[in-house]
């Protein structure tokens, strides 16, 4: 597209401007094509003692400028690459060791500003402070403070938050807002893992925008941002500027898109406008990145188009270089017109997103209206990194004469508060301007007002580039290592602390564990030991009771005889009482078990309180369910039929006593009868008998002799039934339940329920010293763990804090004023002529 201007004439470059032009630090310049044929000549320091004319002089201090410059420039750079080292091995270690975010308190350091909304006429009133909230003043810090009011609790610092600290977040500020909450307590509630991930992500902010200022350092153009809120003025101002219209103006909102005005020689000379689309990067080369317009048609373009998100305006400035901004001889400039702060929250934030890739800042406020609530914000937002910003009050001549002191008063009032180092050089960069009245030109005092700020404007970006270029990186870098000293503090304390307690801790776990192991295998032991001795006494018990009972089951008749009519049910009574004897004798075993395994489980359950305290968990015994399994009766077990032997007993080896009774019974009437009758024994005596009787009278009492015996024997029978029946019943049931083995299997059954019921709670206890030894094990890991981690946490902290403090005085000790730098070279030169043999 060709330009609507005819090609202009090369200017030929004056003689003082050529003499000033050097390496400005930002690579070539568009200066340097002005003229193909023109070589200036190569420029070397002078030797301060050889310089003799002003010319020499103005040639000398430009090259030390130039070379401090160059040196600032590399410095900054290290730092820059070393500041984003130390981020990223913080990023690592914040993965390892979450890192301990403080609470810092916001207070009312500064007098409340406020908020005032005047108009031209208000100015010869007295108008009074506006009923529109006051906007949120920079955070400060106190110690022991809180959002709220002291009289209300103030909620206990966990191990995520540390306590206040009397330094404020600039750039590593995690400033979240909630409800009704501040964010101070909305940090202080959330999880650990949440603050590390959200420090996690200002950190990766910080590197993305470290890597931005180090481009910016070394870009051979600067970038100016022109801003402010809408209606402000400021594409009226950039005309201004350029001394042309070239962006839209009117009173309602007109720029809806980033406009970036730049020389036309970057684009062949051609004036053109070209309209890139959100989501495109855009190439100057290649067409299909952008969409082509005239500079007429730009208005269309940026106002209500929401097709484009950025607009580049080539604009041919056929100024003098010493005139023109854009085309001036040292540096690449682009001038971007952005949206109005207060129209649309996006572009807003879109506006604060583009700070990190501007030198310059170039605040324009609307003289009737102050700084509104977003002004305030973005000023605030950009200290950050930029301790100069070039503030614009246009419109100042809608303001009456009788008020233009103290609308001047009011805004630098408030520049102050915002922005101290533009306050400390407001005549500098605070200029009360008329943007309007520049191009037409009738008003020549509101014109040399703005040609004197246009003037600074240049010395700031231009002449002293160190503080438009350099400072704002220096100033980002002074926030943000101060903020990492700030953490690398408070976490080395943190770290400190924490390895103290965990190494108090273990002196107190770890003997207790030594002890709780050993006394896990006694308290086994001693389990062991008394479940075999109980049983074993269980046993013995048992089979002695039995036995015992089964032995003397004859001893006496254990029912009443009611006589031979009634012997069958006698002999019947006689078993099952017997046999109810020796069930009974069990029972009274099982009864003397549940005895001694409740003693014993009582013993074992005190040996778990005695070792573990709380942490054993006793369980009830209930003796009474032992051996509450129904068994059948022994009756029904035992199988004896009854039968007539049943009610004979001749069994005279199991009546010792009777016998032995008859035996002498019977000696002591033989030795009786032998010496009354002189025989010698009981057979010789019978022999004498039948002698003396005969042989036929002795065989006629054979008969009698029988009856009587045989009645005799019936008798004796009769008589001795009630004892008959229960020696031959007792032997029938001793044989039985001998052939059943049935004291050992009862004594044993008795023994191994014990054993069984005993081995529960010895589990039980042996289960709780393991999880009590596990839970002290796995403490003193932990601990161990944490001890190695706050080690390795204090002495990363330590050197962290260290190296932080060595970078930042490293940064602090950049001097970027230019005329600090001269007059230093001045006094050092002065110093060399009147002692050229000093000692340097």
């Amino acid at each position: 597209m060709a330009s609507q201007y005819a090609p202009r004439q090369h200017t030929p470059v004056p003689p003082s401007v050529a003499a000033t032009r050097v390496d400005s630090g930002y690579g070539g310049s568009v200066a340097s094509s002005v003229t193909d044929g023109e070589h200036l000549p190569p420029m070397t320091i002078l030797d301060p003692a050889q310089q003799q004319s002003e010319f020499e002089r103005r040639q000398w201090a430009s090259h030390v400028h130039q070379l401090t410059y160059n040196q600032n420039r590399v410095a900054l750079g290290r730092s820059i690459n070393r500041t984003v080292d130390t981020l990223k091995e913080f990023q690592r270690m914040n993965t390892k060791w979450p890192a301990h975010y403080p609470s810092v308190q916001r207070a009312d350091l500064h007098p409340t500003l406020p908020r005032t909304q005047s108009f031209a006429d208000e100015f010869n009133n007295l108008p009074g402070p506006s009923s529109r909230p006051q906007i949120p003043r920079r955070a400060a810090t106190s110690i022991g403070g809180s959002f709220d009011s002291p009289q209300q609790h103030s909620t206990p610092e966990p191990r995520l938050v540390t306590p206040q600290i009397a330094e404020d977040f600039n750039v590593l500020k995690l400033d979240l807002k909630l409800g009704a909450l501040s964010p101070s307590e909305l940090v202080h509630s959330l999880e650990k893992s949440a603050v590390a991930s959200l420090l996690d992500g200002k950190i990766s902010q910080s590197i993305k925008h470290l890597s931005a200022l180090r481009e910016r350092i070394e870009d051979t153009s600067s970038k100016v941002l022109v801003t402010g809120d809408v209606n402000a003025g400021k594409s009226t101002f950039c005309n201004a500027l350029m001394r042309r219209r070239i962006l839209p103006e009117d009173q309602q909102p007109c720029t809806s898109a980033f406009c970036e005005v730049l020389d036309a020689q970057e684009n062949s000379n051609v004036e053109e406008v070209h309209a890139i689309k959100e989501g495109v990067k855009y190439d100057r080369h290649d067409e299909s990145t952008y969409d082509v317009y005239t500079l007429d048609q730009l208005e269309d373009i940026v106002v209500d188009n929401d097709d484009y998100h950025q607009v580049k305006v080539y604009v041919d400035d056929v100024r003098p270089i010493n005139e023109s901004f854009l085309r001036n001889g040292v540096v690449d400039i682009s001038l971007i017109d952005a949206p109005g702060l207060n129209t649309d929250s996006m572009k807003t934030t879109a506006v604060f997103a583009r700070q990190e890739e501007i030198d310059v800042v170039v605040y324009v406020v609307a003289a009737e209206n102050h700084f509104t609530l977003s002004a305030k914000e973005f000023i605030w937002n950009a200290a950050n990194e930029k301790a100069y910003i070039f503030i614009v009050v246009n419109r100042f001549d809608n303001i009456r004469n009788k008020g233009k002191e103290k609308c001047q008063k009011a805004i630098l009032d408030q520049v102050a508060l915002m922005s101290p180092q533009t306050f400390k050089d407001a005549s500098e960069l605070v200029h009360f301007v008329s943007s309007n009245a520049v191009i037409e030109g009738k008003d020549a005092s509101k014109v040399k007002d703005f040609e004197d700020l246009e003037q600074d404007l240049r010395s700031f970006v231009l002449d002293k580039r160190a503080r438009s270029k350099l400072a704002p990186a220096k100033t980002y870098l002074l926030n943000l290592l101060s903020d990492i000293e700030t953490l690398a503090h408070v976490n080395k304390e943190m770290a400190s602390a924490e390895l103290e307690r965990v190494r108090k801790e273990l002196n107190e776990i770890a003997p207790a564990f030594d002890r709780l192991v050993k006394a896990r295998q006694e308290v086994s032991d001693d389990c062991d030991k008394t479940t075999e001795t109980v049983t074993a006494d269980v046993y013995k018990h048992s089979r002695n009771a039995i036995t015992l009972t089964i032995s003397h089951l004859d001893d006496a008749p254990v029912v009443p005889y009611s006589g031979i009519l009634d012997a069958f049910g006698y002999a019947e009574a006689t078993k099952q009482t017997m046999l109810q004897h020796v069930q009974s004798s069990v029972t009274e075993s099982e009864q003397y078990a549940r005895i001694k395994t409740a003693e014993s489980v009582s013993s074992i359950s005190a040996r778990g309180v005695l070792h573990l305290g709380d942490e054993y968990v006793h369980k009830a015994f209930r003796p009474e369910f032992m051996f509450s399994r129904k068994r059948d009766q022994l009756s029904k077990v035992v199988k004896i039929e009854l039968d007539l032997t049943d009610f004979v007993d001749f069994d005279f080896a199991s009546q010792e006593k009777q016998i032995a009774g008859a035996g002498m019974s019977l000696t002591l009437a033989t030795v009786a009868g032998s010496q009354f009758f002189g025989v010698g024994s009981w057979v010789d005596g019978l022999w004498k008998v039948g002698n003396l009787l005969g042989f036929r009278n002795a065989k006629k009492l054979i008969l009698p002799v029988v009856v009587l015996a045989t009645v005799g024997t019936g008798y004796y029978i009769l008589a001795d039934l009630p004892n008959a029946v229960p020696r031959k019943l007792a032997k029938k049931i001793r044989k039985q339940l001998a052939g059943m083995d049935y004291v050992h299997t009862n004594a044993d059954r008795i023994a191994q329920q014990c054993r069984k019921v005993l081995k529960f709670p010895s589990e039980d206890l042996r289960s709780a010293f393991q999880r009590g030894i596990e839970k002290q094990s796995k403490a003193v890991e932990e601990r161990k763990q944490t001890q190695k981690e706050s080690e390795v946490a204090d002495k990363y902290f330590g050197n962290l804090l260290r190296n932080a403090k060595q970078q930042r005085t490293a940064v602090s000790s950049l001097d970027l004023e230019p005329h600090t730098v001269l007059e230093q070279s001045q006094e050092e030169q002065s110093q060399l002529l009147e002692n050229p043999f000093a000692d340097h």
